[in-house]
């Protein structure tokens, strides 16, 4: 089943077909009134925005008002390195009856592409892989193509947009750091592994884990995921929570499976939403329904003030206008 699902998706986008369209723009109203507005979307603006991520992310990390997020994100990595080891423990131990605690394997599509997983927590490892973005996305374009929809077929391409921007971020903060991961580092004894920053080229690729366990790209690559589609379609209340839980899930097996430290966590999360966010935001057109509560408990209205004179009395004069 979980194989003829996978097919499905993987060529739902060549079910859709192109629609001619005279419209420039489409406005979509939410539960609550607001409205969002989009353009008709081009695909170059996939390969466009990625490098404009990375500098949006760089300038969200310095900028004041976001300075807490900044601080909490870099304080909860220094914090949690200590405990990696015994929390990394914890989790093979958890994971160890359920068979969690065993390397991933997958099927091959033709021999190449690892794209069938073969049990339930290769599954669940896949969840932030790639290819499991690709797919939603392609179930988006089609959705977009069949209905001339204009913010499916936005949402598709920032999904493909944030794909390329994160595993640029994520492959270029791990070759600076290079941070062992558990696998490594439990064959050679480093206990909460050895940071090896900027290890040469030849190195990183012929050792992989030994460099490449910080951040997540994984958890960066759903969390984006999740932010583009939860920020396009706010109505849809479940996409969040189903999603974290299952993004929760999924950090929880690699950790038992020796893939990552949970410190690797943290700057994973603010790479997905930041990159997420910028990608979905720069393409919506946010109309805000106008609040009348203050309309209502404070009228508006203008007051003018007057006296009149004759010759027995004067008299005060107030007019109100509203």
């Amino acid at each position: 089943m979980l194989k003829l699902t996978s097919w499905f998706l993987l060529f739902i986008p060549l079910l859709g077909f192109s629609q001619i369209s005279k419209e420039e723009t489409q406005t979509f109203y939410l539960d609550n009134g607001t409205a969002y507005t989009y353009k008709k979307p081009k695909l170059l603006e996939v390969i466009k925005y990625a490098p404009r991520d990375l500098a949006e992310l760089g300038k969200f990390t310095l900028q004041k008002e976001n300075l807490l997020w900044t601080s909490l994100t870099f304080g909860s990595t220094v914090a949690l390195i200590p405990f990696d080891q015994k929390l990394l423990e914890n989790a093979m131990e958890l994971g160890e009856p359920i068979g969690w605690n065993k390397d991933a394997t997958y099927d091959r599509l033709f021999g190449v592409l690892e794209l069938f997983p073969r049990d339930i927590n290769a599954a669940v490892y896949f969840l932030g892989n790639g290819v499991t973005t690709l797919l939603i996305g392609g179930t988006f374009y089609s959705i977009g193509k069949i209905n001339n929809d204009f913010r499916a077929l936005n949402t598709a391409n920032e999904l493909v947009e944030i794909l390329i921007s994160t595993g640029l971020t994520t492959q270029i903060l791990k070759r600076i750091s290079g941070r062992q991961s558990p696998s490594a580092a439990i064959e050679s004894g480093n206990a909460g592994g050895h940071w090896t920053p900027f290890p040469s080229f030849k190195s990183f690729q012929t050792e992989t884990p030994n460099y490449d366990a910080f951040p997540s790209g994984h958890v960066a690559t759903m969390m984006a995921t999740i932010t583009v589609i939860s920020t396009n379609y706010p109505d849809a209340k479940w996409v969040k929570p189903i999603g974290y839980s299952l993004m929760g899930l999924m950090a929880f097996e690699m950790m038992s499976a020796r893939v990552h430290w949970i410190s690797d966590y943290p700057l994973a999360i603010l790479i997905g939403y930041v990159i997420g966010k910028n990608a979905a935001n720069r393409r919506i057109d946010k109309n805000f329904k106008r609040d009348l509560t203050d309309e209502i408990i404070k009228p508006r209205f203008k007051t003018n003030f007057g006296f009149t004179f004759d010759s027995e009395f004067k008299m005060l004069k107030v007019t109100v206008v509203f």
